[in-house]
């Protein structure tokens, strides 16, 4: 299984914590949609995914 290492910044961190205050369902799965989604790494973008480098991975 992969692991992703994510920073949020300040303004993330408070809205996260406002969902999970509200238990807001619908600002959770926004959230995920606009702040967390995008900073997963696509496979073969990440500086440490080997399948970048390695044209026999990419296949």
């Amino acid at each position: 299984m992969s692991k992703v290492t994510m920073i949020l910044s300040e303004e993330e961190m408070i809205e996260l914590q406002e969902i999970l205050i509200d238990d807001d369902e619908k600002a959770s799965l926004d959230f995920l949609k606009t702040r967390i989604q995008p900073k997963i790494p696509q496979k073969g973008t990440s500086l440490c995914d080997s399948s970048r480098k390695n044209p026999f991975l990419l296949k």
